[in-house]
């Protein structure tokens, strides 16, 4: 019961580290753009290439089964969050956001290897 319990957790915030990720890069996209048409574009652009990319190799029903790529678009999307959110201010933000998913991938990877 507590190892259910503490998986769904894990899982869960695992979902609200990825929407935060696609938030964030979404954000950048506005805030670094002139235009308005340039802020939907950009912004929304970005959200829907992380969107992508995370289906496509890193979500638990991946259309692409590839290990290398899952882990390489973990990368890029978490630490293109962390990058924009450094790169708008937000510096303890930025630092703290890619420490906060690695530990939960880890309590996600070793709560899955006990049960």
């Amino acid at each position: 019961m507590i190892a259910t319990v503490w998986s769904t957790l894990n899982f869960t915030l695992a979902f609200v580290f990825e929407l935060v990720a696609v938030g964030a890069l979404a954000y950048w996209g506005v805030r670094t753009s002139r235009s308005r048409v340039a802020k939907i574009l950009r912004g929304a652009g970005m959200a829907v290439a992380a969107m992508v990319l995370w289906g496509l190799f890193a979500a638990p029903e991946a259309s692409l089964s590839v290990p290398v790529a899952a882990v390489a678009t973990k990368v890029l999307v978490f630490g293109g969050a962390a990058a924009a959110l450094w790169q708008l201010g937000h510096r303890k933000l930025a630092v703290a956001f890619p420490l906060l998913v690695v530990a939960n991938l880890a309590a996600i990877h070793f709560g899955h290897l006990s049960l």
